[in-house]
């Protein structure tokens, strides 16, 4: 007997927690911070950084001593890609309708 793996619709994926992550840090933001409210284990957030940090969608600054993550204007656009992304997203599952229905 095979097991179903069904993918919970409230499990985010790796270029929605990247979103989440440069949207929080647009203002400037602590580490501790961005893991609390972005729901993240302290592997998850140092690995999520990371590769931030690698594109160039965020920087890390040290503002009075305490270092702080803010978006870069690349990280910027990401996020504004991301959105117009999630909105045609979005229109198209208002929109669709099932061949089926149209023959009846």
């Amino acid at each position: 007997m095979s097991k179903t793996v069904c993918k919970n619709e409230n499990n985010r994926g790796k270029i929605q927690i990247m979103a989440d992550i440069v949207d929080l840090c647009k203002s400037g933001i602590r580490k501790t911070h961005i893991m609390y409210k972005g729901n993240l284990s302290y592997e998850q957030i140092n690995r999520y950084l990371y590769d931030l940090l690698e594109k160039e969608l965020i920087t890390q600054n040290l503002d009075d001593g305490v270092l702080t993550y803010r978006a870069t204007e690349k990280g910027r656009t990401f996020l504004q890609y991301y959105n117009m992304m999630l909105s045609i997203l979005d229109e198209n599952s208002i929109r669709v309708e099932s061949p089926i229905a149209k023959l009846t």
